[in-house]
């Protein structure tokens, strides 16, 4: 379980970079509304799955 933690703790991390590359860069060039969308919802999605990591690790 250990491991499987580890991976879901790197998932979220790079869920993480990636809304913030889709929100800075916005290379599918979304309205500025839609962008940040995207951005907050990679976010949130990234820091549910590093938290749930974070639980099975230290079980």
């Amino acid at each position: 379980m250990f491991f499987f933690g580890k991976v879901l703790e790197l998932m979220g991390i790079v869920l993480l970079g990636a809304g913030l590359y889709l929100g800075c860069v916005n290379p599918y060039g979304f309205t500025e509304g839609k962008s940040m969308g995207v951005e907050m919802g990679s976010l949130v999605a990234g820091i549910l799955i590093f938290f749930i990591g974070r639980l099975i690790e230290k079980r």
